[in-house]
């Protein structure tokens, strides 16, 4: 049973996005693009409208349960993106469409990645939910922040954000604590 890891090689991410590339795929590009680079929910992403993220250098997302709003920054190479899939589109249309022109859904979502993954003979630990976790791996690596990564995947304990992330860290280890018992 697959376990969603996080993508954790950057030779692998840049596997797929240049499969992407390859296949002229702005959309599916955009969409993973969007996905490793904020830690947004796959359904946060796929509520987006083109009037959420043209021309701007945030997505401001209200988080469902708790009424939150996250604000999330762009990096350059998202906003040009977005800028070239969004070229002919109207602001109020969905960011991301099916076939038929409607809201892409998540199971559709979930097999094109798939097919991806299997093309790029990639193990069956990735999957959509692979991508928020990606994030949360990367950007722990960079900062060490649990408790940022807490807050954003709205989780109870740092320890289940680290096993979110799959990082096997022994905590202690960063602190010099003595007790006098």
């Amino acid at each position: 049973m697959a376990r969603d890891l996080p993508i954790k090689d950057i030779g692998t991410i840049k596997l797929i996005k240049e499969f992407y590339k390859k296949k002229d795929d702005n959309r599916g590009l955009l969409f993973f693009l969007i996905a490793i680079n904020t830690g947004l929910k796959i359904n946060e992403i796929l509520e987006l409208d083109v009037k959420d993220v043209k021309g701007k250098d945030f997505i401001v997302v209200k988080h469902c349960l708790a009424g939150i709003k996250k604000r999330i920054p762009l990096n350059d190479e998202i906003k040009d993106l977005i800028e070239r899939v969004t070229a002919k589109t109207k602001k109020d249309s969905p960011l991301f469409v099916s076939i038929r022109g409607k809201r892409l859904e998540r199971t559709a979502l979930y097999n094109q990645f798939k097919d991806v993954c299997r093309e790029l003979g990639l193990d069956e630990d990735i999957s959509i939910a692979s991508l928020r976790k990606t994030f949360g791996y990367h950007y722990y690596q960079a900062s060490k922040d649990l408790s940022f990564l807490q807050w954003l995947f709205n989780q109870s304990t740092v320890i289940s954000t680290m096993e979110y992330i799959d990082v096997n860290e022994n905590l202690s280890s960063r602190f010099n604590m003595q007790f006098c018992l």
